[in-house]
């Protein structure tokens, strides 16, 4: 029994844009995850929903967390301004970037594990 129609269109747009991102057509896409190159149409348009199974594919390929592509927000992924500038540093300035951030939480008073 199924209690509540949903609107997966936003959740199609979301998968779209980040498809455009990266770059790929529905077809890279589809073969990427194992799907018909239709199936990823009616997705993007919200005609259609998916697996887990292929939500965690399509997260782990186009590289975005779910809290974004499912809820529209992210504290991470890609479209994350801090990631953004992360990315393109190479592996010591990651290192000296990270602890900067550490060190200024810790002044602000937040707690870290």
């Amino acid at each position: 029994m199924k209690i509540n129609e949903y609107d997966y269109e936003p959740i199609g747009k979301r998968i779209k844009q980040a498809r455009l991102t990266k770059k790929y057509t529905q077809e890279i896409l589809a073969d990427k995850i194992g799907v018909g190159t239709q199936h990823i149409s009616d997705i993007e348009r919200g005609l259609a929903g998916m697996s887990v199974a292929s939500l965690l594919d399509v997260l782990t390929v186009l590289e975005y967390d779910a809290d974004y592509i499912l809820l529209g927000k992210s504290k991470t992924g890609p479209n994350n301004p801090i990631n953004k500038i992360i990315s393109n540093m190479h592996q010591e300035q990651r290192m000296y970037a990270e602890e900067l951030l550490r060190v200024y939480a810790k002044s602000c008073g937040i707690v870290l594990e």
